[in-house]
């Protein structure tokens, strides 16, 4: 199950694999039905789509079109793929020069943030295991810090602590330090958390690191991709990376405002050395030793093509006018929001911004009104409140999403719009 329900529980009467072939055509045809029952692209930027680059459509044809040309390129055979095993590095390098990493830091590809976050705990635990020999690994994280940590410890059976925030919805620095034990191996922060969109004390939590030698992990998955841009375009963000002397690794996501095609993020080690406690070689079997990249074993080279694609495409120039875009959406949706009756933003520092309503007023009718208008956005619980991506998009889309938010208010008070409305998408 996720944000928006699971599988429909449906009742095949007839068999759905066919004895014979279909023509190419008839299939593209059936594909063409199922996609046109999915969400339109443009009321759906701030959830599904979410990064699909709707104001700049050449780049996102050139992601597409690089990706369809290396998608049968199989990333465990490089020794066979010197081209594209070249074009990788070159993605790894751009990755350096883009986030501003040390030369010698070591990246690895994954499938997403999740794979991403899952690598750093395994490497925080493995490390912790064999310097610090912790048999019992613990990690110490603040309580916006995405579902992904939760989900790697619950498979990994490690410990994890999640701290409430301060009051300022933000990584308490003290209170995580009050947390750390002897079985700590890792703790983390966000720059920014996907909840709120705000960037946690990373520089706080790196001198904590350093004073109790524990992995310190910058989870930037979100905002990773234009946070150099943004800090370029001096827009006030906090240090956040390998500045910081206590941070050993760093997530980034490559499918989100990389623009690449999904699904591709990556692991950065602020030291090479430091990738041996990732790594899992496996000999046990007939076959010697099987290695990857990271988790995951087989996996498509078209992400990464698209991503060196789009990265070749664009340039600084254009990911610098594409964030220069998305924080002139920002501010307009502060400025829309704020002439709306019944609800109020809550001011983030990039990437997403949560629309709180007014107490009294149902999130979830208000949320199934907008979704029967095809403007989505996401729930967040703590407090309620709603979601929406600050993507490049044209100033149409913010104004139609307000507009309808604006319609929705008055409906839902009435009681002509009840949490009925969003019984569909649960």
């Amino acid at each position: 199950m996720g944000y928006f329900g699971s599988d429909k529980a449906v009742v095949f009467e007839q068999p759905v694999f066919p004895q014979q072939g279909i023509a190419r055509d008839e299939v593209m045809q059936l594909l063409t039905r199922f996609e046109r029952q999915d969400v339109d692209d443009i009321h759906a930027h701030n959830t599904i789509q979410s990064t699909t680059l709707m104001s700049h459509m050449a780049a996102a044809q050139v992601a597409k079109d690089a990706h369809q040309m290396f998608l049968r390129r199989n990333m465990l055979y490089k020794t066979l793929l010197p081209g594209t095993t070249r074009m990788a590095l070159e993605v790894k390098q751009m990755i350096r020069e883009m986030l501003r990493y040390p030369q010698d830091t070591a990246i690895r590809f994954t499938s997403g943030g999740s794979e991403s976050l899952y690598c750093a705990i395994h490497s925080a635990r493995q490390w912790g295991r064999q310097v610090k020999n912790i048999e019992r690994p613990e990690i110490v994280v603040p309580y916006s810090i995405h579902a992904a940590f939760s989900k790697w410890c619950t498979y990994a059976d490690i410990k994890i602590n999640r701290i409430p925030l301060g009051p300022d919805y933000r990584a308490d620095v003290a209170a995580i330090e009050r947390a750390i034990n002897d079985n700590t191996v890792l703790i983390a922060g966000s720059a920014p958390c996907w909840p709120y969109g705000l960037f946690d004390d990373i520089a706080g939590l790196g001198e904590v690191a350093q004073r109790h030698d524990v992995w310190m992990h910058v989870d930037g998955c979100l905002g990773g991709f234009q946070s150099p841009f943004a800090e370029q375009l001096g827009h006030p963000i906090p240090v956040w990376d390998f500045r910081i002397p206590g941070v050993r690794s760093i997530s980034a996501d490559l499918h989100k405002h990389a623009y690449s095609a999904k699904p591709l993020s990556s692991i950065a080690f602020r030291d090479a050395s430091w990738e041996q406690y990732l790594d899992c070689p496996a000999a046990d079997w007939p076959d010697g030793p099987y290695t990857s990249e990271a988790i995951c074993g087989t996996t498509t080279a078209g992400p990464i093509a698209s991503a060196w694609a789009v990265m070749k495409f664009l340039g600084e120039e254009g990911y610098l006018e594409l964030m220069r875009r998305s924080l002139a959406v920002r501010e307009r949706y502060i400025a829309k929001l704020a002439e709306v009756d019944g609800v109020e933003p809550f001011i983030s520092d990039m990437c997403v911004m949560t629309i709180r309503p007014e107490k009294g007023l149902d999130l979830f009718a208000v949320m199934g009104g907008l979704f029967e208008r095809q403007s989505f956005c996401l729930p967040s619980l703590q407090p309620p409140a709603m979601k929406i991506v600050l993507d490049p998009v044209t100033d149409e889309v913010v104004d139609t999403f307000v507009s309808d938010l604006a319609e929705v208010i008055p409906l839902v008070r009435r009681g002509e719009i009840t949490i009925e409305a969003i019984q569909p998408y649960m």
